[in-house]
């Protein structure tokens, strides 16, 4: 039995990071395991959740997540990915998307954007370059016919690459349990899109 897994998810508002995270604790449950879902808030000006933790396992206590002790990180924006590299370590599974909303602050020229190969070599500071795995999320979702669902996209690439810890039909099953009936076609093939995009770069 497992006893601990670490999850970081982190974005901005409106990209469903908490929904994300009802998922996967959604299925974990069907493992029998303890399962805790925290978020800290962002700023104003971005609008809502800036990170969520989940933390699941046989040994797990609460949500929050020691620095250096993710098992695994979520991007769904790459700036904001930049926040969480406290709680990775060089053994973290990291997985970026490769699109940002841009904050206030740097539309109104107060701060430079980080390109995304900036933020790439950041993070290839911290972790094997093997275990940075990068995703247009975005074009993925469009792909599926609803661009909002890049959550359920990187959910894909997860499932792909944790096979082990969540099997996949308990992630499927759990898409359909957490998401509304009217965008369900929709995000299952968002689902997929993310695990196919995973299995294709293995194989290359």
């Amino acid at each position: 039995m497992l006893d601990e897994f670490n999850l970081v998810i982190a974005g901005v508002g409106g990209q469903g990071i908490l929904t994300l995270s009802r998922i996967i604790a959604h299925a974990v449950l069907g493992l029998n395991l303890k399962v805790f879902v925290g978020e800290t808030l962002g700023m104003a000006q971005r609008g809502g959740i800036v990170q969520s933790y989940v933390r699941f396992g046989s040994n797990v206590e609460g949500p929050l997540i020691e620095y250096g002790k993710a098992n695994a990180l979520i991007a769904l924006d790459y700036v904001e990915a930049l926040r969480a590299i406290p709680f990775i370590s060089h053994d973290s599974i990291v997985i970026l998307n490769s699109h940002t909303i841009p904050p206030t602050s740097t539309l109104l020229g107060a701060e430079k954007l980080p390109t995304l190969d900036e933020v790439k070599f950041e993070f290839q500071r911290h972790v094997d370059e093997d275990k940075l795995i990068i995703v247009d999320a975005n074009s993925l979702a469009a792909e599926a016919g609803l661009p909002i669902a890049i959550n359920v996209v990187m959910l894909g690439v997860f499932a792909s690459l944790f096979k082990d810890v969540i099997p996949v039909k308990l992630l499927r099953d759990s898409i359909c349990s957490v998401v509304p009936k009217k965008y369900l076609r929709e995000n299952l093939k968002a689902f997929e899109l993310g695990m196919l995009c995973m299995e294709s770069s293995k194989n290359t």
